[in-house]
């Protein structure tokens, strides 16, 4: 008797079936290896989920300076911010300001819109400016 609940039960293939014929059979005849590896698979997903190539507030500048710093502001979006709790008063956030900053105005004048945009990222000067503060353009 274990020996027929060890088979795998013949199906019809039908035109349904597409490329999955005989997966679920296949994983009901073995037991719990199955699980153990879906679930190895979905873990390997959560722990390192894909990140996007291009940042969805702008893409990447065209100049190399600020390329580079783009690279860094992206690494903290990407790397050290989900680990820290939100805590930017303004919309867009310093480092979404940042991002589009670079990329709208070069290293340069980039860099001075992003410093004076972290030098008044505190919830006082937030409030005066109704908690936006968008790239000037």
């Amino acid at each position: 008797m274990a020996d027929e609940q060890r088979k795998p039960r013949k199906r019809k293939k039908s035109d349904e079936d597409g490329c999955c014929v005989g997966v679920l059979d296949t994983c009901s005849a073995y037991g719990p290896c199955c699980s153990i590896f879906s679930l190895t698979a979905v873990f390997g997903m959560l722990v390192r989920p894909a990140r996007p190539s291009v940042d969805p507030a702008a893409p990447r500048p065209l100049g190399r300076v600020a390329g580079t710093l783009y690279q860094a502001v992206r690494y903290y979006r990407t790397e050290v911010s989900p680990m820290l709790p939100p805590c930017c008063p303004y919309t867009p956030s310093c480092s979404t300001y940042a991002v589009q900053a670079l990329h709208r105005h070069g290293a340069r004048r980039g860099v001075r819109l992003v410093v004076a945009r972290l030098l008044r990222c505190r919830p006082g000067a937030a409030r005066r400016r109704g908690f936006r503060d968008p790239v000037p353009e």
